[in-house]
């Protein structure tokens, strides 16, 4: 028997009920993996609400983890038995053990231990394509993160400044602060104290809001003519979007979702290894990752949404 953690009903993290099933082989184009680690992504949140769709009740939910092939189905080119593998975005979690296409799964490191890929994989690949495609960060730019302590800001901002920009972190708080300045982070303010407009008085290149309404209005006043607005997330809530002014701005605004700037398998492993690479480097600083079984699924999902601080949160296989 298998842990799995299912999703009867739409609600509060009580409805995250951890049951036992029965795995069977996999079919054409698919493997078996038994998971070692289950990365806890706040978009989870949405799904396990209702605020975004899950399809038919009862589902399991969560799109991020890590382990190793047991079985291997037919047609499947690539993968084999005892390979350690990845995946960021494939529905279905929160289990022990997975069924899984051999598509979907990214080679893991050897010096690269599950519980780190899976805090790294889904929130790092979210970075490479705002850094990468959404826009290009170059050496001596001035680039704004709010949310710079979260899963992808604090993934994203120290990135950033390692490419040779300045990086403003803006923060909720005074203990955020610090948590940001513990990142490597050199330019760190907190939101509502008046620290921005003075921090960035020279004009943003681009702002990766992952914030939304609360922060909004004092990040979005310290663009630049002609900068980009990334809305990447929305913790907060939706920003309430000035169009005509953007517009008289010349301010490109973009909202994309990680898949499109992974349009095939080669751009995927390619961007998976220089996320790993940026993490072998130290790039990232070190990240606290922090661990519940898999029926402590629900109190992972209270202190995510609490923001207990921690930029990883990840289920481990097993009762606690």
């Amino acid at each position: 028997m298998s842990g799995v953690v299912r999703l009867y009903e739409h609600g509060g993290p009580e409805v995250l009920r951890f049951e036992d099933e029965t795995v069977g082989e996999p079919a054409a184009g698919q493997v078996r993996l038994r998971q070692e680690a289950i990365g806890v992504n706040f978009v989870d949140t949405y799904f396990r609400t209702g605020t975004f769709p899950t399809g038919p009740l009862p589902t399991v939910i969560g799109g991020e983890g890590a382990g190793t092939v047991d079985a291997v189905g037919p047609e499947v080119d690539g993968v084999a038995l005892g390979d350690r593998v990845g995946y960021y975005f494939t529905p279905g979690a929160y289990a022990e053990t997975r069924l899984i296409a051999a598509a979907d799964l990214i080679p893991l490191p050897a010096d690269v231990p599950a519980p780190d890929a899976v805090a790294l994989l889904a929130k790092g690949l979210t970075a490479w394509g705002r850094l990468r495609r959404v826009h290009a960060v170059q050496p001596g730019e001035t680039v704004l993160v709010t949310g710079a302590t979260g899963g992808v800001g604090s993934l994203l901002a120290p990135w950033a400044q390692h490419l040779g920009a300045t990086v403003i972190g803006l923060v909720a708080s005074a203990d955020r602060a610090a948590a940001a300045r513990a990142l490597g982070l050199e330019n760190v303010v907190v939101a509502g104290t008046g620290e921005l407009a003075t921090t960035a008085a020279g004009g943003v290149d681009v702002l990766y809001d992952a914030v939304g309404q609360a922060t909004f209005a004092e990040a979005v006043a310290v663009l630049r003519d002609g900068a980009t607005l990334d809305l990447l997330g929305a913790a907060s809530g939706p920003p309430d979007l000035d169009t005509a002014d953007l517009e008289r701005r010349r301010i490109a605004v973009t909202q994309t979702p990680t898949f499109t700037h992974l349009p095939d398998r080669a751009t995927l492993l390619d961007a998976a290894d220089e996320v790993f690479r940026a993490w072998r480097d130290g790039v990232f600083g070190k990240r606290e990752v922090r661990t519940y079984r898999l029926d402590e699924a629900a109190q992972a999902h209270r202190d995510l949404e609490a923001r207990v601080p921690g930029a990883a949160i990840v289920l481990l296989p097993g009762r606690a």
